[in-house]
């Protein structure tokens, strides 16, 4: 029995620390254990569910993308643009997303044909379009035109839970069941564990590293959307601070920066945890200030935890 619970704290340890924080926020307010809450908890880190589904999916293949904060502002400047040059709903959405997949190609073709480290490049891809968003928008905050296209960051199925949600969940049940149960979604933690035993095997890496980037270009891209929607409005860096917070949740939940190991169910725990502990921050009037230096130490705090259990597990 005690070997079983061992093994359960060892494999899923993000599911203890969020029943820990759960409990102490019923303990420490009153407030934190209301339907309510919990509610708007889940809308909170919506956007972010949505970028860290793509984050985790490149992460299982051993790669970055540092440039997920700033394709969230190009997509709204992109879709509020064409809103303000007369496009109707379907076209200006459409805008905005074609925009995410459109910086993803150019990450995955960078990447693929130069074989350069995807950190690096993606971090100069981020800067670049970071320039393209104060070029757009002269640094100025642009307002939605089509009142129907804030239902996709405000509205609530039939009044309960917010469609963000709904898109985000959904995201994450039909990622995980790709990658645990066909063939494409397999040969991806073949390609994180190990590129020349992928290769070796007859898997055509490079295309699917450059699948899993127009991947996560579309959901920032999304996440653009919707918080453009939520807003009303957007500005140049309406994303800044998303790249890390993707990456704090997705090693939360379990997936590895080595790549090889996770999924995007774990993804919805470690959404959930950081979603938790911002909220008891919250409810505790903590300050802005103090808020950031509490992620900063659970980010920390993740990234040597996940490679100490690399190192564990390269060397047994």
């Amino acid at each position: 029995m005690l070997q079983t619970v061992g093994k359960f704290i060892i494999n899923y340890p993000s599911i203890i620390i969020l029943v820990f924080l759960i409990s102490l926020g019923a303990f420490i307010s009153p407030v934190f254990f209301t339907s309510r809450n919990f509610v708007n908890i889940l809308w909170s880190v919506s956007v972010l569910g949505i970028i860290a589904v793509g984050q985790t999916v490149l992460l299982i293949t051993g790669n970055f993308d540092m440039s997920v904060a700033y394709i969230v502002g190009l997509s709204g400047i992109t879709t509020v643009m064409l809103q303000i040059n007369g496009a109707n709903l379907i076209t200006s959405v459409a805008g905005g997303l074609a925009a995410g997949v459109i910086i993803g190609f150019l990450n995955g073709l960078i990447i693929i044909r130069t074989n350069a480290n995807a950190f690096l490049v993606t971090l100069g891809t981020s800067a670049l379009v970071y320039s393209i968003n104060l070029i757009l928008t002269q640094s100025k905050t642009w307002y939605a035109q089509i009142d129907a296209f804030l239902i996709l960051g405000r509205g609530k199925f039939y009044g309960t839970i917010h469609y963000s949600v709904i898109i985000f969940l959904t995201m994450a049940i039909f990622v995980q069941i790709i990658l645990r149960r066909t063939i494409f979604g397999r040969s991806l933690y073949i390609i994180g564990h190990n590129p020349k035993a992928a290769k070796y095997s007859g898997i055509q890496v490079n295309r699917l590293k450059f699948g899993v980037y127009l991947f996560c270009g579309f959901c920032a891209g999304l996440a653009g959307l919707v918080m453009t929607a939520r807003t009303g409005s957007t500005v140049a860096n309406a994303g800044v601070g998303l790249e890390f917070d993707s990456l704090i949740v997705s090693v939360l939940g379990g997936t590895s920066l080595f790549g090889g190991k996770g999924g995007t169910i774990r993804t919805i725990i470690g959404i959930l945890i950081l979603g938790v502990i911002s909220n008891l921050l919250i409810l505790l009037n903590i300050q802005y200030e103090a808020q950031q230096i509490a992620k900063g130490v659970v980010f920390l705090t993740v990234v040597c935890a996940d490679g100490i259990l690399e190192k564990k597990r390269r060397s047994s």
